[in-house]
């Protein structure tokens, strides 16, 4: 998919009026969107997160005069469209044909037992503790206030349920890099 100057110049203007401003906001939401398909596992993370930021010029068109709330949002759910498709993909092909496949890059044991405890959240958890880390600064502090508004709850609250998911996920990763290579984890989190 070929996308013009025009089209993310457009991006741009959608993100935030301000030119310099909205680029750290497209970097930003650049950078938690390969930390999400890096923490689902995938291995073409950065691609994946072009491809979500493509589909997302491609529709703004559609979506810019209807579309409330923060644009991060509406990327993060292309971005589970995007992870769908891919998992549907792989499945498709394994069951067709054998595939060779470039082995894994190395990660050491602390991101492996990161992954495999987020894994074991509920998705609407793990959206919302991803996202909960996903700006620094000033815009951290806004884009948790917005996240806040839009779970109907208070900053404070907000700030609990985020603690608490990490206080779980501090647990697991323990756990997990304290059990031996090639056992499955027999607890899941809630």
């Amino acid at each position: 998919m070929t996308i013009t100057q025009e089209q993310f110049d457009s991006l741009l203007a959608w993100l935030n009026a301000d030119r310099e401003v909205a680029g750290t906001r497209y970097e930003t939401i650049r950078s938690g969107l390969v930390r999400i398909f890096v923490s689902k596992g995938f291995n073409d993370a950065e691609d994946l997160a072009d491809e979500t930021i493509n589909r997302v010029m491609v529709r703004l068109p559609d979506i810019r005069g209807t579309y409330r709330g923060e644009p991060a949002y509406y990327f993060h759910g292309v971005a589970r469209n995007v992870i769908r498709e891919n998992r549907r993909r792989k499945e498709i092909a394994a069951d067709l044909r054998e595939i060779r496949v470039d082995p894994k890059p190395e990660r050491n044991d602390e991101h492996n037992c990161l992954g495999h405890c987020l894994q074991r959240l509920p998705i609407n958890k793990q959206d919302l503790i991803l996202d909960y880390y996903m700006y620094e600064g000033h815009e951290k502090i806004e884009y948790r206030k917005s996240m806040a508004r839009q779970l109907n709850v208070t900053t404070g609250a907000f700030r609990s349920r985020a603690y608490q998911l990490r206080l779980s996920l501090e647990q697991c990763m323990r756990q997990c890099a304290a059990m031996k290579k090639g056992k499955k984890c027999p607890w899941r989190l809630s």
